[in-house]
């Protein structure tokens, strides 16, 4: 290990070091760095790349650079973005197994040949251009290979060196996360444009109470989610218990498309929506409309696509149906019974503001206006299911109904799964507990209670129950919103700041050094030889290094300090209210706490070390947050540069500080 005595860079002529060879090495740092920005900020890869490579060349002083891809067929390689290469290779198709590309993708391995005209290999149209250097680095998305990142050096023979392989190596795996990055947030974009539509159409469906126009809406709806060639809804007569199409749409080739067979008889039966493959690239979606517990009827759809849904897709046309469902059933309440128009109409209000609220306790809140504003009542709770196993807990509780026996009642009627009604009990002269249902879930219950007995009629319960439902989607929905929220803060793997959040925290409490003249220091730091525990190890050993990592610096920092995972194995660390001398005491602290106790992962116990790099910003220092953590991360090069598991301090002159 790497006892040495800390030192402090010095921007000072006359230190002992190779100010051009150390201005060169930064310059690949800031380049890096930059290309390294450039990808992370990418939203598409067909605008970044043209410039990416262009960085690319620049970084390793190559001619020509080339990023060719795997085709969906597997079996070819495509030549997508290039620079400086023929333009006779766009269009070259390249079989597998047929030339270099082929062999970096199946070993996984980075390859660098100098010499490259006399390879076995070598592809001939890249010799033709007189290509005399190769480095090829395999791409990857999700460790699963998709291409290769070349770079060509192009009558000359100035070698290519083992450096040059490190740094494509490093952007090569770079690129493969912004490959995998953009998908998956591309994928994201798409469910999110549908989880918008699907609220428009619920809301669309929910202002509706004519029949005949609300048939129509929940058409319009489905389209708006799946490519649907026909459609139709069948609903249960209440009086004969038959199934029958009230709504087929007009464009439909064949009314009896949507017949009540089988595959129906089985949704109504297990109560689950179900997709059924048909030949010829047809496809019927059952989706079964539920209000509660009570089923309405079922949605049927048939599409023309060759896809099969998704999970995902029968989830929204669950969430949909569910909303269908209580529509219908209030347009039939409605005509079978004006008189309750105007409490349909407060539930209704109820309904839209829950469905635009997303925290909890605003939720909670406007459950219980609205269920002022639809029965009477003295006294309010709502209990939650925290669990399969777990008993509910009351949540949230307004007046009478804070009691160990209004909380039993409703823990009872959510472990029965069904509403009750009841009067001269411990709670009260009246109680009445709705559950809140979610499809065919239980999530809660809503309970009030009034002084005077029989106050509660199957109308108010009718109201809370509908209420309950929209209330359950609301609280998951906002329970979804909370968890993506966090997901998008927090980093995944070690449960630290993301590099965005780390730069939002850190941004904060650097305007607030300014504004408070108070010192503000930044760590960067990284574990030494990553690579290696991974080749030795593996990525799950090295994945679980990461998180221990962690959360043990995590347990030497402050309250106060921000720490986040800045990419890879490399950390930040922001530490309010803290001078050179106690930063640098910090950063040794978080060494020895690493190196001397080992890390016990799945394949036994592995010693690990890191080297920090440390800057201050003192009040009267006239720079930028930017600039100090590009300080603190000259300083970690200077300690991987010296040895490895070191502290390093930036330092600089007081002429450059004026400056």
């Amino acid at each position: 290990m790497n006892h040495s005595p800390h030192a402090r860079v010095s921007a000072e002529e006359g230190d002992g070091f190779d100010h051009l060879s150390i201005e060169h090495t930064l310059k690949r740092e800031r380049q890096l760095n930059a290309l390294t920005q450039i990808l992370h900020s990418a939203h598409d890869i067909h605008s970044v790349m043209p410039n990416v490579l262009r960085m690319v060349a620049e970084l390793v002083e190559a001619d020509a650079v080339a990023l060719p891809l795997i085709r969906r067929d597997t079996e070819t390689l495509e030549f997508c973005y290039t620079l400086g290469v023929p333009e006779s290779l766009l269009a070259t198709k390249v079989p597998r197994g047929a030339n270099l590309s082929w062999q970096i993708i199946e070993h996984q391995l980075p390859v660098l040949i100098n010499g490259y005209h006399h390879h076995e290999r070598a592809l001939q149209s890249l010799v033709a251009h007189d290509v005399r250097a190769v480095i090829g680095t395999p791409v990857a998305v999700d460790e699963q290979p998709v291409g290769v990142l070349a770079v060509y050096r192009i009558g000359r023979d100035d070698p290519f060196t083992a450096h040059d392989l490190n740094i494509l190596t490093v952007v090569g795996r770079q690129i493969g996360l912004t490959i995998d990055r953009i998908q998956r947030y591309q994928t994201a974009v798409q469910e999110a444009e549908r989880r918008i539509a699907l609220l428009y159409a619920s809301q669309q469906i929910g202002a509706t109470l004519d029949l005949p126009h609300l048939y129509r809406t929940i058409h319009q709806a489905i389209t708006t989610l799946i490519p649907c060639e026909s459609f139709a809804l069948m609903l249960i007569d209440s009086g004969s218990n038959r199934l029958d199409v009230v709504y087929c749409d007009a464009d439909a080739h064949d009314p009896a498309e949507h017949i009540v067979d089988e595959a129906v008889a089985q949704v109504l039966a297990g109560g689950q929506s179900l997709c059924v493959a048909g030949g010829g690239q047809n496809t019927r979606l059952l989706i079964v409309m539920r209000r509660g517990g009570q089923t309405l009827g079922v949605m049927s759809a048939r599409t023309r696509a060759s896809h099969i849904c998704s999970a995902t897709d029968l989830e929204m046309l669950d969430q949909l149906a569910t909303t269908a469902a209580i529509a219908i059933e209030n347009a039939r309440l409605f005509e079978a019974a004006r008189r309750e128009a105007d409490m349909r109409t407060r539930l209704y209000e109820a309904s839209q503001r829950l469905g635009a609220l997303l925290d909890l306790n605003q939720i909670y809140d406007e459950i219980y206006r609205a269920t002022m504003s639809l029965v009477t009542c003295d006294g309010f709770l709502v209990a939650l299911k925290s669990g399969e196993q777990a008993p509910p807990g009351v949540i949230y509780c307004v007046g009478r109904a804070y009691s160990k026996a209004c909380a039993n009642l409703a823990h009872r009627a959510i472990e029965k799964e069904e509403s009750l009604r009841c009067d001269n009990t411990e709670c009260g002269s009246s109680v009445l507990v709705a559950v809140m249902r979610r499809g065919g879930r239980v999530i809660g219950a809503i309970l009030v209670r009034a002084s005077q007995p029989y106050t509660y009629t199957d109308a108010d319960r009718s109201a809370l129950e509908l209420l309950g439902a929209t209330a359950a989607i609301a609280i998951d929905n906002a329970r979804l919103f909370a968890d993506a929220r966090r997901h998008a803060t927090i980093d995944e793997l070690t449960g630290v700041w993301n590099r965005r959040s780390f730069f939002e925290n850190a941004r904060r409490e650097f305007l607030r050094s300014q504004r408070t003249l108070r010192p503000l220091a930044v760590l960067m730091f990284d574990i030494d030889h990553f690579k290696s525990v991974n080749d030795t190890y593996g990525h799950a050993v090295g994945d679980q290094a990461l998180r221990d990592l962690a959360e043990r610096c995590r347990n030497q920092l402050r309250g106060i300090d921000i720490i986040g995972r800045y990419g890879g194995e490399e950390f930040a660390v922001a530490l309010p209210d803290t001078d050179i001398d106690a930063a640098e005491h910090i950063a040794e602290r978080l060494r020895t706490a690493v190196e001397n106790t080992p890390f016990a992962t799945a394949q036994g116990s592995i010693s690990l070390t890191i080297s920090i790099g440390v800057a201050v910003c003192h009040p009267d220092d006239q720079t930028t947050l930017d600039a100090i953590i590009d300080r603190a991360d000259r300083a970690l090069y200077l300690a991987k540069r010296s040895g490895r598991n070191s502290v390093r301090v930036w330092s600089y002159s007081a002429k450059e500080s004026k400056g």
